[in-house]
């Protein structure tokens, strides 16, 4: 190789190094691009994964519960599960079952057995064909514990003997007693009874009045007496 050869090749390796690469910059940006996406792809992935572990632990929870628990619908915000038209069979301490249904429920994955419901029904069997009837327009139910704190008005009743309406009880459905620490009014076919309180045990049909107690009895001018 001759002087002038070898320094035409030093000058075509120079040129050749600085002059400009348009048509890899195309092919960077779309690698750039290709990263990216692969990311936002694995932060969903990850995401949808955790939201999926989640919502299968919320159903298991729901369902491992000691009553049956059936539902409509379910959505999640944070740890709070909300159930479209929850219903909550049971049973009490003498074998007859409890249907418990609500409007709406909401449950905390922090306390998996305490429910807040509202617009309130439930039907407590009493015997063939029989049933006491239950509605309270808000509660807060422990299913663990079969036991609910009933508010916004309250009524317990048979249409075929007694209304009691109160103001807010505790129904704790496992030995089926109603009590209320609040005004009570208990109207039967011709008596109406006022009370301070009351104890209302189902399994015995039998209500006790406690405080200032007030008997209406219709017929009778003479029967109309506070105690």
């Amino acid at each position: 190789m001759t002087l002038t050869e070898a320094s035409q090749g030093s000058r075509d390796r120079l040129a050749s190094f600085g002059a400009p690469r348009g048509s890899a910059i195309p092919a960077a940006k779309l690698h750039t691009s290709r990263v990216a996406k692969l990311k936002r792809g694995i932060v969903w992935g990850v995401a949808l994964l955790v939201a999926a572990v989640f919502l299968v632990g919320a159903y298991k929870s729901l369902r491992l519960l000691p009553i049956d628990l059936r539902f409509a619908q379910i959505g999640l915000e944070g740890s709070r599960i909300t159930i479209k038209t929850p219903k909550l069979v049971g049973y009490r301490q003498d074998g007859k079952a409890y249907e418990l249904t609500a409007q709406l429920g909401v449950q905390d994955m922090k306390t998996p057995d305490v429910y807040e419901l509202s617009g309130v029904d439930a039907r407590l069997e009493s015997g063939p064909g029989e049933a006491v009837l239950l509605t309270s327009g808000a509660a807060v139910y422990n299913a663990k514990a079969d036991r609910a704190e009933l508010s916004d008005g309250v009524r317990i009743r048979n249409d075929k003997s007694f209304d009691l309406a109160l103001k807010r009880a505790v129904m704790d459905f496992k030995a089926s007693v109603l009590t209320s620490d609040e005004p009570a009014l208990l109207k039967l076919d011709k008596v109406t009874v006022a009370a301070d309180a009351v104890e209302f045990v189902q399994k015995e049909r039998r209500a006790s009045f406690i405080g200032r107690v007030h008997t209406v009895i219709e017929g009778d001018a003479t029967a109309d007496k506070d105690e």
